[in-house]
């Protein structure tokens, strides 16, 4: 039988398999583009979304580009191999940078699909026209169609100028593989024809299945053919490329149409804190992924031998003419940030998986630290995977056992979300996905189920990065769809090294087993109970203030009548007749000992070195205890002076019995005292007896369960030690928290150390910064309102600056210049006060005037207007509240309404129903801030004005409704949350603010 050769045949829908289908996410298809710009010498690459009709995307770098044999013979052949096409670009590109190229398949390009249907894609190479050509990626959805059936259009260009004019010659070319003449009778167009006919029948079938009608079925050819007469691609859109603005000479640009969800969420101006779950989720995303593209984590010598090959990468939003910076060149954390945390490991691993480098454990660095393989490598040129860098830090999940300072660790932790993971780049570009919640690939949160404390590290409480690099890891290659490495050897090997070097330093430095982690843990444990002493020393400051308000409510009544009767006793003195005797002057003495006794009661020592509020209460409380101890010390001296008057030197009687008068004053405290202490002592040691019991019988009771789980086989041995283990260090802990305060307290007493007098000597120490207190409290003010403002200005900022720095680049007359360059420096000087003012500001004027409620609604409608209106929310006013009128300082009540409005705002985008409506009403002296959302649960009423409580998902700081219940008592004002129905104003959340000033 004779030989049949034949060759394979391909549909148009593998296009779409290699591009769309194989890209797992938005981040990852701009990740796979920013690379090919990375492979093309460009400086920079940008990632612009524009709103509009259409929102475009539009990714514009400034690399050598294309000219139109470079888009037909590369660009549009599918799987080039990377090697051949590198050597192709060296011997024609003149390359600025030695950049290792990191496309590997030859598909990268078709990440553009994934990113909008509609691609028009403009190029210019040096010496070469600009080069169009348009492409429509839904027509490779068509199962029916052959791939060498379709033409993608493309033209040269003289000028820019010529792509407006030229587009509807593209569009009208593009058609042609969708509209076919009738009178052409061609094959290819005979088969495109059944093609678009077969895929129409296919799909309207498919629609009525799911939908049992064809209500709205609009089908491919017809979305096709209908954005086909939209003009999307305008001037605005076009300048987003700094080649079309003359920036550049070369680069290239890709502008797509018909954008995904992910993409147009980060069009929605709000913040990720402030919107719902799935937009939230899309910000976060692609902020966590392109934000840290390239390796944030290198040294200053490794930043100064690149120095000359950068390549900066930013995204950009367009509300119209507002452009907001979403990833730009500061980077919220960096090497900077890394090298300040508790836990390191730095070093290098050779090609025999031998680690050599530094260790950092709580702060102290142990260097030449070598791990050694678990075993012997034995690889060929194609497994062996190559020497690499790690570089990652660590720090503890707890704060308490941290020894970083509470600032940085609470910096540390905020930022984990966004710039946690342990990451992988290749010549310094990021390797998706790993450092994603998702993506486990050495295996951190698998072994941590298993035994947290013993294997330390933690997905989400570990920074960093491992370095490859294409020449020196040539086996470790991505899979197509760019989710991972490939599963090779190589990758097997370089995750197993990987792996040992984390159980190791775990083991050996970070874990539970770490002798050296046992050692500083010892001393973060002195570290935290100074902390603890500064707080029961604030606790203490507290009890003896309120103790001393309750001795003034109970003994000032008294006092005054003490007082009274002190002074009739000097008047009759003074006014009666004189003492003649020794017996009389015996009688005064006697009674102004008893005086002085009872004056005793009436002290209030010790006396805190802050009081507060109770200041002037107890002001005027000493005010009378000193006017008694001066009439007792007049009646003493009196005594005194005729007791020394009517005695001889024979009379020692007189002095024997002061002295026996003053010994029986003090057996009687002595007693009093005594009696005091016993029943303390046996309050205490019946407590104290009853504390040992209940801890003697909580690890059995803790673990009584597991017990007959083992019993009845539920658990395996292993486990249940697991449990066990970790249940006894629990107690342990708690044992000690629970006892070592009464044995301590216990020895000091022993000792004779006074812990009431040592510790409110210590609060002495702590009141010079009370001032400073109240300064950072209006300083935290300030940061709420710049919090939610600081990006709008920042958008404005960088506008205003790109449109003076396009604007020197036209022809202008010398007159022109000067006035530009006038411009240019009062709007450099205004953005340097503004970066100056915007972190740290005092909270504002606080002179008085009437403050009405028309003003503050004028007030807030400035701030939120447009806000509001934007999430559907209508803020409604009483006609009460417009009249309303209380003389006080706008700055104390303006920023309570801004923060409580942007409260309600935000639980109302939580809710997502309609109506949204938020009130302000003023009644019976009270000013009320009501809307329909979720409200508060009754659970959180007593934490809802405490510093630091917040129930926002995303981004809340717990401190608003704190500050301004501060602010509102600095004018005598007040604030609480309503929970009666009857004096509720709308179904959700009701604040009232009892006003206090003065109220016209």
């Amino acid at each position: 039988m004779p030989l049949i050769t034949s060759p394979f045949k391909t549909r148009a829908r593998t296009i779409d398999h290699l591009g769309r289908e194989q890209i797992a996410d938005c981040p990852t298809a701009i990740s796979e583009l920013w690379k090919n710009a990375y492979d093309a010498d460009a400086d920079e690459v940008a990632l612009h979304i524009l709103d509009g009709e259409q929102s475009v995307a539009a990714i514009v770098d400034n690399g050598f580009g294309m000219s139109l044999a470079d888009f037909e013979e590369k660009w549009l052949t599918v799987g080039t191999e990377s090697k051949i096409e590198s050597e192709d670009d060296e011997s024609e590109n003149k390359r600025k940078y030695n950049r290792q190229k990191q496309g590997q398949k030859g598909i990268g390009r078709l990440s553009s699909a994934a990113l909008g249907h509609l691609l028009l894609l403009v190029s210019k190479k040096e010496q070469h026209p600009y080069v169009a050509s348009l492409i429509d990626w839904r027509i490779f959805e068509n199962p029916y169609i052959m791939l060498h059936d379709i033409a993608i259009p493309s033209l040269e260009l003289g000028s820019l100028e010529e792509l407006h004019s030229e587009l509807p010659s593209l569009y009208e070319s593009l058609m042609r593989n969708v509209i076919l003449s009738e009178k052409d009778k061609s094959a290819s167009a005979l088969r495109l024809r059944d093609a678009w006919q077969m895929f129409y029948e296919f799909e309207k079938k498919e629609y009525f299945k799911q939908n049992k009608n064809l209500d709205g079925f609009k089908s491919t050819y017809d979305q096709i053919v209908t954005q086909s007469k939209l003009t999307v691609f305008t001037e605005r859109v076009i300048n987003t490329w700094p080649v079309a603005k003359g920036n550049f000479e070369t680069g290239t640009a890709m502008f797509m149409v018909g954008i995904p969800d992910e993409l147009e969420d980060q069009l929605v101006l709000e913040s990720i804190t402030e919107v719902n779950d799935a937009t939230g989720r899309a910000k976060l995303k692609l902020l966590e992924t392109l934000s840290n593209f390239t390796d944030p984590f290198l040294t200053k010598k490794e930043k100064e031998k690149k120095n000359n090959d950068p390549f900066s990468c930013s995204v950009v939003a367009w509300n119209g003419q507002l452009q907001r910076v979403l990833v730009g060149q500061s980077r919220e954390f960096d090497i900077s940030d890394l090298e300040k945390m508790e836990h390191i490991v730095d070093g290098d691993v050779d090609e025999k998986g031998y680690f050599k480098g530094t260790v950092k454990v709580f702060g102290q660095e142990f260097n030449d630290v070598v791990i050694k393989p678990v075993r012997q490598y034995k690889t060929r040129v194609d497994s062996r995977f190559g020497a690499f860098a790690i570089r990652i830090g660590g720090y503890e999940g707890k704060k308490q056992n941290s020894s970083m300072p509470e600032e940085l660790w609470e910096k540390v932790d905020s930022n984990s979300v966004l710039h946690g993971g342990l990451r992988i780049y290749r010549d310094g570009l990021r390797v998706m996905p790993y450092g994603r919640d998702e993506s486990d690939f050495f295996e951190i949160e698998s072994r941590r189920t298993r035994n947290a404390g013993q294997y330390f590290w933690s997905s989400r409480k570990t920074y960093g990065r491992i370095s490859i690099s294409r020449l020196g890891n040539p086996n470790l290659k991505d899979k197509a769809g760019r989710e991972g490495l490939m599963d090779n050897r190589a990758a097997i090997l370089f995750r197993e090294i990987v792996i040992n070097i984390l159980i190791e330093t775990a083991e050996r430095f970070f874990g539970r087993k770490s002798k050296i982690r046992e050692e500083a843990k010892a001393d973060i444990a002195a570290e935290r109970a100074e902390e603890k002493a500064k707080a029961d020393r604030k606790k203490l400051l507290k009890n003896e203030r309120n103790r001393v308000k309750k001795l003034i409510k109970e003994n000032q009544p008294s006092l005054f009548a003490f007082l009274e009767e002190l002074e009739d006793v000097q008047a009759d003195l003074v006014n009666g007749e004189d003492i003649t005797n020794l017996q009389q002057a015996k009688e005064l003495k006697n009674l102004s000992n008893r005086y002085n006794e009872n004056l005793k009661d009436y002290s209030l020592s010790p006396i805190p070195p802050s009081l507060g509020t109770v200041k002037e209460q107890y002001d005027e409380y000493r005010s009378l205890e000193l006017q008694a101890k001066e009439v007792v010390k007049r009646l003493t001296m009196s005594a005194d002076s005729a007791i020394e008057k009517h005695t001889t030197k024979s009379d020692t009687d007189v002095a024997r019995s002061q002295f026996n008068t003053n010994r029986g004053y003090i057996t009687s405290k002595i007693k009093k005292m005594a009696a005091e202490g016993r029943e303390l002592l046996k309050t205490e040691l019946d407590r104290f007896e009853q504390l040992v019991d209940s801890c003697n019988k909580s690890y059995d009771a803790a673990l009584s369960e597991l017990l007959q789980d083992l019993d009845l086989g539920v658990v395996s041995p292993a486990d249940a030690m697991k449990k066990i283990d970790l249940e006894y260090q629990k107690q342990e802990i708690a044992n000690a928290q629970a006892l070592k305060p009464y044995i301590s307290a216990l020895s000091s007493i022993r000792n004779a150390i006074d812990l009431e007098g040592l510790a409110i000597a210590s609060l002495r120490e702590s009141n010079k910064w009370q001032q400073e207190a109240t300064r950072l409290n209006g300083l935290a003010q300030l940061g709420i309102t710049v919090e939610i403002i600081g990006h709008e200005i920042e958008g404005l900022d960088l506008t205003i600056g790109r449109g003076l720095k396009d604007l020197r680049k036209t022809d202008l007359t010398s007159t022109q210049s000067k006035l530009v360059d006038s411009v240019n420096f009062a709007h450099e000087s205004l953005s340097d006060k503004w970066r100056f003012l915007s972190p740290l500001k005092l909270s504002g004027d606080h002179t008085k005037t009437d403050v009405t409620g028309s003003k503050i609604l004028d007030y807030v409608n400035n701030f939120y207007g447009e806000a509001l209106e934007r999430r559907n929310i209508t803020l409604k006013t009483t006609d009460s509240f417009n009249k309303f009128s209380v003389y006080d300082s706008p700055a104390r009540l303006y920023p309570v309404f801004i923060n409580l409005i942007n409260n309600s705002r935000y639980w109302l985008n939580v809710k997502d129903e309609d109506p949204k409506e938020i009130l302000l009403d003023y009644r019976d002296g009270e000013v009320i801030v009501a809307d329909n959302g979720p409200g508060v649960d009754l659970v959180d009423l007593e934490s809802l004005f405490t510093l630091f409580f917040t129930k926002k998902q995303r981004g809340g700081r717990g401190v608003g409704l704190y500050l301004s219940k501060s602010n509102l008592a600095l004018s005598g004002h007040s604030i609480r949350y309503i929970t009666s129905p009857d004096e509720k104003c709308l179904s959700g959340a009701n604040f009232g603010i009892k006003i206090g000033g003065l109220l016209k």
